[in-house]
């Protein structure tokens, strides 16, 4: 009878170690090659990047909605994750596109711009049609930790298709485009002298 039991645990074993074998590791995303500079080199060098993520956001899930069943509720693709973490991932994408530093203890920073993501998802508005929303206020601090500007963001972008790899290749495209429009506020400041109090000496 022992012997029996002993057969049995093992081969109940042996197939929970098959099935775990079988099991496809996760499709792991980032945002790809590195971005293309958005303005002249050395144009914001002296500006101090950072993303700020709420605890829903800040992990290596890839969130989708479905606001045609349960709006209210968030949910993860199983089989895929992000390389990183999205606020950290958006950070690099951001300052390759605007030149800026990190903001981690940057003295020689002038200025301070700080993106704080509210939404980074893709919303299905029904099962086979879907988007990606990026949602984030944008401030712009200076070295006297006083606010110069700040905005709303809202990008969406169509997914191609009504999975993880749609979803992230539309939210790559939110993220580059709200690269775009951060270099475009930051020239408008400049150009209407908001920027005078980021600069070293003040």
């Amino acid at each position: 009878m022992i012997k029996i039991l002993i057969l049995l645990a093992a081969s109940l074993l042996s197939a929970c170690i098959g099935g775990a074998r079988n099991v496809p590791p996760a499709l792991i995303y980032d945002f790809g090659l590195p971005a293309k500079p958005l303005v002249g080199e050395g144009t914001w060098s002296r500006l101090a990047l950072e993303v700020r993520s709420p605890p829903w956001i800040d992990s290596r899930n890839i969130d989708y909605r479905l606001v045609y069943e349960e709006p209210l509720k968030k949910r993860e693709y199983a089989g895929s994750r992000w390389a990183s973490s999205p606020g950290l991932l958006l950070a690099q994408q951001l300052r390759q596109q605007l030149g800026a530093v990190s903001a981690g203890g940057n003295a020689a920073a002038d200025c301070l711009l700080r993106v704080e993501l509210q939404e980074f998802s893709q919303v299905f508005d029904s099962p086979q049609k879907s988007h990606a929303v990026l949602q984030a206020n944008v401030s712009l601090i200076d070295t006297r930790r006083q606010l110069v500007a700040e905005r709303q963001v809202s990008i969406e972008q169509p997914a191609a298709s009504p999975d993880a790899h749609g979803g992230v290749n539309a939210l790559v495209k939110t993220s580059t485009e709200l690269g775009q429009q951060l270099a475009d506020w930051l020239a408008s400041l400049e150009k209407n002298n908001a920027l005078k109090n980021c600069r070293s000496g003040h």
